[in-house]
């Protein structure tokens, strides 16, 4: 063999080395974004993997997945916004706050929001069916779910004349909300007094103000105020001897006696659904936004035992979940 062979030789053996490993594609991205604290977002991050392997995805095989918090930090969150944004993900899922942050930063990351309010009057998409720019996922918040939970805490307390609802007025659709849960009190004759509030340091007031009305029961939507004062929000209402409603499970783990709405696992596991339409090619403004089909009702009995309260039969029956 000739010098000039040899080169060649060499030169091939060379290239079919090193080719194989820059030939392999390279795993995508997907970035698990929350507000909220590290426990609850490994939680909603667990169902999302778990759909996730439901759709034959191994994680460091087929994809790889990184969960980031800024812990209710709004600060936290547009620096996180920023890292992640540098790091070219394939998908952003976001839940809570972050869905309001990310949106503003990027227009052609794909991204999936687990949204807990109106997602159209929050300006993420032009409409469910056709989210239109860079956002699509799952709204968690129905209006048909809203009134049924002032209609099973009347069952539950049948004497039940007057409820506070203690809402936070930025949080898109609360008013929607305040209006489905006026209609349901008027119908089933209750008096229903709003309360609202803009950040947790107005909780305290609130949660005073609607005590010294002589109100009955207190109503909580889920947004994120409520949501990371739910355990002190559960500790106040026992020791004043009032029941709590709202619409997440982790509500009435942390003491609420009540709760009716969407199961946030399963509502999780289904935007597994929406990575991988984008992973395989499809657009966020392509892939309609959905209402979570999985309703839950639990019933927390070792608050209604705490509180003198008897559990109508009626309803532990119908009960997805009993916390005793």
């Amino acid at each position: 063999m000739n010098r000039r062979s040899i080169l060649r030789y060499l030169g091939a053996s060379a290239a079919a080395a090193v080719w194989p490993a820059a030939a392999q594609p390279q795993i995508p991205l997907v970035v698990f974004f929350g507000q909220t604290d590290e426990k609850s977002l490994a939680s909603f991050a667990d169902a999302f993997r778990r759909g996730m392997r439901e759709r034959g995805y191994v994680e460091g095989r087929d994809v790889n997945i990184e969960v980031l918090t800024s812990a209710y930090s709004v600060e936290r969150a547009e620096v996180l916004a920023g890292q992640i944004i540098a790091k070219r993900p394939a998908v952003v899922v976001l839940q809570g706050g972050a869905s309001r942050t990310m949106p503003r930063l990027t227009k052609t990351i794909p991204l999936v929001a687990g949204f807990s309010g109106d997602i159209i009057s929050a300006g993420l998409v032009e409409s469910l069916a056709r989210p239109g720019g860079n956002v699509t996922g799952m709204q968690f918040m129905s209006l048909e779910l809203v009134g049924k939970r002032i209609e099973l805490l009347k069952e539950i307390v049948p004497r039940l004349a007057r409820v506070a609802v203690i809402s936070d007025i930025a949080h898109p659709g609360e008013e929607r909300e305040r209006d489905a849960s006026q209609a349901a009190a008027d119908r089933l004759g209750i008096r229903m007094k709003h309360y609202p509030v803009t950040k947790p340091a107005e909780l305290d007031s609130a949660l005073e103000a609607a005590r010294a009305s002589g109100t009955q029961a207190l109503v909580f939507f889920p947004d994120a105020i409520s949501f990371g004062q739910r355990e002190r929000i559960a500790a106040f209402a026992l020791k004043h001897g009032l029941p709590t409603v709202s619409g997440w499970d982790a509500y009435a783990e942390a003491g609420f006696l009540l709760i009716y709405g969407t199961s946030l696992r399963a509502a999780w596991a289904r935007t597994a659904y929406f990575v991988d339409r984008i992973l395989k090619g499809a657009k966020p403004a392509q892939l309609p936004v959905e209402m979570p089909s999985t309703v839950e009702t639990i019933v927390n009995l070792k608050t209604a035992k705490a509180l003198g309260i008897s559990v109508p039969q009626s309803v532990l029956l119908r009960a997805d979940r009993i916390i005793e």
